[in-house]
């Protein structure tokens, strides 16, 4: 079957990756400023809220 000496070297190699992983981690912030993904115009005041009305009719 399979060597046990092979699965412990497989399980080692995607030990390491894993670690490789998880020190690259984007969702966690790092030291520094923060990145943010909206900034400036696109974030203060808006756009001005306009009602609309729900589409389709159904008249009777």
């Amino acid at each position: 079957m399979t060597d046990p000496k092979d699965n412990a070297d497989l399980k080692a190699k995607m030990r390491e990756a894993l670690d490789r992983k998880k020190g690259n981690d984007k969702g966690v912030p790092k030291d520094g400023p923060v990145k943010e993904k909206a900034h400036g115009s696109e974030v203060v005041g808006g756009a001005p809220k306009v009602h609309r009305r729900k589409a389709g009719g159904g008249g009777s």
